[in-house]
């Protein structure tokens, strides 16, 4: 009978138990990773971050890992927020936190502030994440042509009881920023011609016109004033 009751009871806990046991979950989603903008414009360039299998709260630093040109890159606000973890106040430094959001079936008509329902290949439900945002401003000489890499992480912690990083976990993001004109125009270019080459002498053809007309006038010119032999 005792057998009997010991294990009804382990069946009863282990749901219990596997439901409190901790489950970190780190899902992102980068849609663009490679963006064309202007001389001296300020590009937002953008990803997503999700928390669809876990059961803790997913906190993330950002952070820029290559910027060989030196851009301009302005990261969300880093804050310190006060989290109340199993009733210790605990501060912890981020630039955005992720609650456990599981998958639905259908968008909600009114989702929360600052949730995206994004939408996969992979799976059928739509997936909550929430967006960072970093502004990457050109250099006002910036060739065009030219391309420019960025490279951002994404480090994520999750605390345990005594309100201490218990497990964490960074996730890199590349971007590629091509500068073009800011307005679009096609005309056929046509190269100038080598210089000190051919008879004209690197002269330009008006230039040349000029000379030829000087020398007609300065012949008739001579040819009308020029003494006349008598015989």
């Amino acid at each position: 009978m005792s057998i009997c009751c010991f294990v009804f009871c382990l069946l009863f806990m282990a749901p219990i138990l596997a439901a409190s046991a901790p489950a970190y979950s780190l899902g992102t989603m980068q849609p663009i990773n490679v963006y064309v903008t202007n001389p001296g414009k300020t590009i937002p360039i953008e990803f997503y971050i999700f928390n669809a299998y876990g059961n803790r709260v997913t906190h993330v630093v950002i952070s820029v890992v290559e910027n060989p040109d030196n851009l301009q890159v302005q990261l969300p606000e880093l804050k310190t927020d006060m989290w109340n973890i199993s009733g210790i106040m605990t501060p912890i430094q981020e630039h955005i936190y992720i609650e456990p959001m599981p998958m639905v079936a259908e968008k909600p008509a009114n989702p929360p502030e600052g949730v995206y329902y994004l939408k996969t290949t992979n799976v059928t439900d739509y997936i909550p994440a929430k967006k960072v945002t970093v502004n990457v401003t050109m250099p006002e000489d910036a060739q065009l042509g030219m391309e420019y890499k960025l490279s951002l992480m994404a480090d994520a912690n999750w605390y345990g009881e005594l309100g201490t990083a218990q497990v964490s976990q960074a996730r890199p993001f590349s971007y590629r920023l091509v500068v073009v004109a800011e307005n679009f125009s096609e005309t056929l270019y046509n190269p100038p011609g080598e210089q000190g080459g051919g008879w004209s002498l690197g002269l330009s053809n008006e230039m040349v016109f000029g000379i030829v007309i000087a020398v007609l006038v300065i012949v008739i010119l001579f040819q009308q004033f020029r003494p006349k032999r008598h015989r």
